[in-house]
């Protein structure tokens, strides 16, 4: 069962997502600011991320500088924003896609299933 590690401030959209991703056959797990987030993936080991860009504690952006650039980790991720604008040139990295808030779910599994390769 993949692993899903996913970062908002927002408790709404993080249960969302619990709910989301949890009948579609995933194990997910929270955090709700970028420090959280950085010692959940050292616990959980997750397969996926999703990120919000704008959070307390550095926000998206900072967490997904430290994870491929201090770690040098590629665990793919997906940035879930209300200004896409603000991550555009992340899109271009490998296994990085960024999706509009509010996001539809089916777009949702779907964006997670073509990182995890499963479809």
């Amino acid at each position: 069962m993949p692993k899903i590690l996913a970062v908002d401030d927002d408790a709404c959209i993080l249960e969302l997502y619990t709910e989301i991703f949890t009948k579609a056959g995933f194990e997910i797990q929270t955090a709700e600011d970028a420090s959280g987030a950085m010692a959940k993936f050292q616990e959980v080991k997750p397969d996926l991320i999703i990120l919000d860009v704008e959070m307390p504690a550095g926000g998206g952006q900072k967490v997904f500088d430290r994870l491929r650039n201090l770690l040098l980790t590629p665990t793919p991720i997906i940035f879930s924003t209300g200004a896409p604008e603000s991550v555009a040139g992340l899109a271009k990295n490998l296994n990085v896609v960024v999706l509009k808030k509010p996001v539809n779910p089916a777009a949702l599994i779907d964006a997670a299933k073509k990182l995890l390769k499963m479809i």
